[in-house]
């Protein structure tokens, strides 16, 4: 299995008041491959970000490598389960990804047919805890198997650095525990 740890800063401000999706991602050997960010504020939809219906608002993400170099779009509009689009840095897409659960995700290719579900070929566990730079982050520990291929690699990708936006928690976690509680 290929491992991706995602995380994002785990502070109380960070976790209550945050209204940006931003988080870096790194590989096995803890060296930075990523960083997810949105391409623009929440503008109007920033007070939605604030309270439980953060995961209801759109967002429009980048996903960067260290050096600045675009390697995915990840886009999700208005709504409680809209599907989330994957494309290429010049606006190709790749697929699309559909929540069916919080914890069910499908992938879907560029036409619309479904290839599989995220749970086939990886897996995700979300909430843990770590420190990078002496600093407290939430880390959630990606696992996808080597052997998947383009698109499925690219979209089980997406779908593992964005996901709080596929579930449909958005930026605002307000659970204490391990587990961050869906709206």
């Amino acid at each position: 299995m290929s491992t991706l740890y995602v995380e994002q800063p785990w502070t109380a401000m960070s976790l209550l008041f945050r209204p940006q999706y931003r988080v870096e991602v790194f590989d096995e050997h803890d060296a930075p491959i990523a960083v997810v960010r949105e391409r623009s504020g929440p503008g109007l939809q920033r007070p939605l970000r604030h309270t439980g219906f953060s995961g209801w608002t759109t967002f429009d993400l980048d996903v960067v490598a260290p050096h600045g170099q675009p390697i995915m779009h990840i886009g999700k509009g208005f709504g409680r389960r809209p599907e989330v689009r994957v494309s290429t840095p010049g606006g190709q897409l790749i697929g699309t990804i559909r929540t069916h659960g919080a914890w069910q995700q499908s992938l879907h290719d560029a036409s619309g047919q479904q290839l599989c579900f995220f749970g086939d070929i990886a897996r995700i566990e979300t909430g843990g805890r770590a420190k990078r730079a002496g600093k407290r982050v939430r880390r959630d520990v990606v696992q996808i198997n080597p052997q998947v291929t383009e698109p499925l690699r690219s979209l089980a990708t997406a779908c593992a650095v964005a996901f709080d936006v596929v579930r449909g928690t958005g930026t605002r976690h307000t659970s204490s525990g391990g587990v961050d509680w869906p709206v």
